[in-house]
C-alpha cells in the first residue's frame, strides 16, 4: 500500500496527541511529570481598506532522561486576504538524542513540511549525526550545535518529485537574560552535496516574557530561504508572529 506523501507530516502530531491523552494513574496518585510541553496560539486581523487575517498555532513536547531526550513539535500557519488564502503551512518535527556524555550526543531527526503557496506538497528531511552541548553547568544559558548527513525528498504541487543528499547543521541558543524573560535563536543550514548552489537555511529568533507559571507572551521572527525554490515562488519568506504561550 502506498501512503499519500503528506502522511509523513502527521507523525509528530499523532505522537503528541497520544502522549497528551495518556490515562491518569490509578488511585488518583499524582505521578512524576514525564513531558515538558508548550502550546502556542496567535491571531492577527485587519479590516477597513483591506481584509486580512492570520492564524498561527504550535504544540511541542520534550521527554528527557539521564541519557536520552525526545523532542516532538507540530506547528501551522494560515493566512487569507480579501477572502483568498495566501499562506497554508503545516510543519512537524521529531528528534531523538542519546547522550554519551553530558555534553556529547548523537541524534536522529525527521522534519516534514507542507507549504502549498511555497510550492511543496511535502518536503521530508531525515538526518543522523552528532552534537555538542555548551554551558552545561549554567541554569540561565543553553547552547547546542549538531551536524550530520541528511536525505531530502520533495513532492511539489506540480506533481513532480525531487530528492538529494545533503549535510545539515543546526545551532540552538536559549538565554534567560532577565527574570521571566527568555531569548531563543535557532539557525539551520541544509546544504546539497552535489550542487553547492542548492541549499536551505532558516533562522528563528523569539523573545518570551512570562506572565505567570503557565502563561507567557511571545514574539518571534522566522526567516526561511530556499536557494532554488519551485517555479513561481520567492526564495525568501519572512514570518512575524505574536502569540500567547501556555506551558503544561
Amino acid at each position: 500500500m502506498r501512503l499519500h506523501p503528506r502522511s509523513g507530516l502527521f507523525l509528530p502530531i499523532a505522537m503528541l496527541a497520544t502522549t497528551a491523552n495518556a490515562a491518569p494513574p490509578e488511585g488518583g496518585v499524582e505521578s512524576e511529570q514525564l513531558w515538558d510541553s508548550e502550546a502556542e496560539l496567535g491571531i492577527s486581523t485587519a479590516s477597513g481598506n483591506s481584509e486580512t487575517s492570520t492564524y498561527t498555532g504550535s504544540v511541542s513536547g520534550d521527554r528527557e532522561s539521564e541519557k536520552t531526550k525526545l523532542h516532538l513539535q507540530a506547528d501551522g500557519r494560515y493566512s487569507k486576504e480579501q477572502g483568498n488564502p495566501t499562506t497554508q503551512r503545516l510543519h512537524g518535527l521529531s528528534q531523538f538524542d542519546y547522550k554519551f556524555r553530558p555534553e556529547i550526543y548523537t541524534f536522529g531527526l525527521l522534519d516534514a513540511l507542507h507549504d502549498r503557496f511555497g510550492g511543496y506538497e511535502l518536503q521530508l528531511i531525515e538526518s543522523l549525526g552528532v552534537g555538542r552541548m555548551f554551558f552545561v553547568d549554567r541554569d540561565d544559558l543553553d547552547w547546542q550545535a549538531d551536524i550530520g548527513p541528511a536525505l531530502r525528498q520533495q513532492w511539489l504541487v506540480d506533481e513532480t518529485y525531487e530528492n538529494s543528499f545533503n549535510v545539515r547543521a543546526r545551532t540552538l541558543v536559549k538565554w534567560e537574560f532577565a527574570e521571566n524573560s527568555t531569548l531563543q535563536e535557532q539557525f539551520t543550514w541544509t546544504q546539497s552535496v552535489k550542487d553547492e548552489d542548492e541549499y536551505l537555511f532558516s533562522s528563528e529568533t523569539g523573545v518570551s516574557f512570562r506572565i505567570n507559571s503557565n502563561l507567557a507572551f511571545k514574539t518571534s521572527v522566522l526567516v526561511q530561504h530556499d536557494s532554488q525554490p519551485p517555479e513561481g515562488t520567492e526564495r525568501t519568506d519572512v514570518f512575524t508572529t505574536t502569540s500567547l504561550l501556555y506551558s503544561f
